[in-house]
């Protein structure tokens, strides 16, 4: 009689979750496992490159990987839906009942049994309870929230151009998110007035607040200074030092007690993990909600569950949570699953390798910074260059997933579907 499976489920499909599934499922020291993703959307899309689906310069139909026919590819079952609860004594999960665009119920909730569990719910904006930014302000934390908000501004800016008004947009937060979404959007209203006799970009106010004294702050002064420069060169505002102390329906209002006029606002300030991390039981958590993990990626207080990614805190070497350390902790994971959870003797240690830092402001300036396990060290570069390396880490992601041919065919698509623009 063939020996049961065992569930390994995996909560979350973003880079942590996807690239760990798609390789764990196919690792031949893992057959004796069934796994199982959810996830909320039906899509994978690389997180990174929301802020392109929120200006609208890409499309998700075209840059995303459907979780069903990737679990047919790679050997595991995938499940839609929103995780609101985890019983670690009974080992279940509970999913929030599933709707369609209609708001008509496809799937009750239900409950998802597991023997082990792998936590890579990825991260959230953190509003730090500024007053009104959860009522008011737009966010970019997934692709829904994206399309959300790219909708939004299509409207109000074909508007502001019937009108003959401004429509006035504020960005709270000049990390990655904010600073990558400014230039973004710039690009693509002046790619929109290409095909039209209106420039755009007249009818727009854009605004980016940071609360520290300076733009994307783990890049190196000069750097930072110099993508200011860039910002404030296509029309960006660029407000430093402005911490806000609330957001309305129409206003945006500094601690300073100054006051802006805002038609929309977005907030990209900060980031913790999401919420439901907190129904865990006895865990110790990080202070922006993270799960502390031991460095096999396994909670403190139960070997059963793992935690990678942007939800998770090696409490003896933190990592910033960003792509690149998803990425390789799910490499290392999946490589090294089994013998974990078997306490098998001489597992390798955990090793990030930082490659550096990309950021790229639309078309118009792109930096980058070698990491401190690379030959160059420190040293920063920018132009044709950078622009290359950053559109590079994303195709790396699609081989990492598709293999490498169907990468190198997606990447084809992508160039043939511009060139027939």
């Amino acid at each position: 009689m063939a020996q049961k499976k065992l569930n390994v489920v995996v909560l979350g499909g973003g880079v942590a979750g996807f690239e760990f599934i798609t390789r764990a499922a196919q690792h031949p020291d893992h057959q004796h496992l069934n796994f199982i993703l959810i996830d909320k959307s039906h899509l994978h899309i690389w997180k990174p490159m929301l802020h392109t689906f929120a200006a609208g310069s890409q499309s998700p139909d075209e840059q995303s990987i459907p979780f069903l026919s990737q679990a047919k590819r790679c050997g595991y079952v995938y499940q839609p839906g929103e995780v609101i609860d985890i019983d670690q004594q009974q080992k279940k999960v509970t999913l929030a009942a599933y709707y369609n665009d209609e708001n008509t119920e496809i799937l009750p909730e239900r409950y998802i049994d597991y023997d082990y569990l792998v936590v890579t719910l990825g991260s959230r904006s953190n509003d730090f309870n500024t007053k009104g930014v959860k009522e008011f302000a737009y966010v970019v934390d997934d692709l829904q929230a994206a399309l959300k908000f790219q909708k939004d501004l299509q409207d109000e800016v074909i508007k502001a151009a019937i009108l003959k008004k401004v429509h006035h947009l504020i960005i709270v937060g000049a990390g990655a998110t904010g600073v990558e979404l400014a230039g973004e959007i710039i690009q693509q209203l002046q790619a929109a007035s290409s095909y039209s006799n209106e420039d755009f970009t007249q009818y727009i106010d854009l605004t980016l607040i940071e609360a520290g004294d300076r733009v994307l702050p783990t890049f190196k002064p000069n750097i930072s200074e110099n993508i200011r420069q860039s910002m404030e060169k296509i029309g960006i505002r660029v407000l430093l030092n402005s911490a806000v102390e609330e957001i309305t329906a129409t206003s945006v209002t500094l601690k300073s007690g100054e006051v802006f006029q805002s038609d929309q606002a977005v907030w990209t300030a900060g980031v913790k993990a999401p919420d439901v991390l907190t129904k865990f039981k006895d865990v110790e958590l990080s202070r922006i909600n993270q799960l502390a993990v031991n460095k096999h990626f396994q909670l403190l207080n139960d070997p059963n569950v793992f935690a990678i990614g942007d939800s998770s805190f090696v409490k003896d070497s933190p990592l910033a949570p960003t792509a690149q350390v998803a990425s390789q902790q799910a490499v290392y994971l999946s490589k090294n699953f089994s013998a974990i959870v078997d306490q098998s003797p001489n597992i390798p240690d955990f090793k990030y390798i930082d490659r550096g830092s990309l950021v790229s402001v639309g078309r118009y300036a792109s930096f980058g910074v070698f990491g401190n396990n690379t030959a160059f060290k420190g040293l920063s570069f920018r132009g044709f260059t950078a622009k290359i390396a950053h559109v590079f880490l994303y195709r790396q992601h699609q081989m990492h997933i598709l293999g490498i041919w169907r990468g190198l065919c997606a990447w084809l698509a992508d160039k043939f579907r511009r060139w027939s623009r």
